[in-house]
């Protein structure tokens, strides 16, 4: 997803530009995000360009209940500012000199050759959205913990333990 943005940084204050991505894919860290749609907006600001976008995508994760592989939706609303290394396209005072952009996240940097490459930032934000522990539905019933069937698929006989052994003296109170 990389989109050029030197009609942006020589226009005006507030020039956009849209642009949709339709079942788009891309791979970070070992995740595989695929069928990535949705519309990104570009707009040019003062001394950077602001990203807005609204996307949807699919990932492919194991169930953390019942460890089944399944198929899981990610949506996220990504913002973020890129700045230019092209400096001398972007009028007014806040030009910035080499040492200024050290501090900067090269996730976030438009190249000499005003590419804006959002591939890397979209992948963090894809990243960010995922559920900490996802299931393969609301209803999953998981594994059981005595003979180790997936409840979902096998209705298993083992002895349903609502309560610790160890409070069975308390259980009359």
């Amino acid at each position: 997803m990389i989109y050029n943005v030197a009609g942006l940084l020589t226009g005006k204050l507030g020039d956009s530009q849209q642009h949709e991505i339709e079942n788009g894919t891309l791979v970070i860290d070992g995740h595989k995000f695929t069928k990535i749609s949705g519309l990104v907006d570009l707009m040019r600001t003062d001394r950077t360009v602001l990203v807005t976008a609204d996307l949807e995508a699919m990932t492919h994760q194991e169930c953390s209940r019942c460890l089944t592989d399944t198929n899981l939706p990610v949506s996220v609303d990504f913002e973020e500012e890129f700045t230019p290394l092209n400096a001398d396209l972007v009028d007014g005072p806040y030009n910035r000199t080499e040492d200024e952009y050290e501090g900067f996240d090269p996730a976030l940097i438009v190249d000499e050759q005003n590419s804006l490459d959002m591939t890397l930032a979209l992948g963090q934000a894809l990243l960010g959205a995922m559920p900490i522990a996802p299931v393969c539905k609301d209803e999953c019933l998981g594994i059981c913990p005595t003979c180790t069937v997936n409840r979902n698929e096998i209705q298993c006989s083992c002895a349903k333990s609502t309560s610790d052994p160890r409070w069975t003296a308390l259980a009359g109170w």
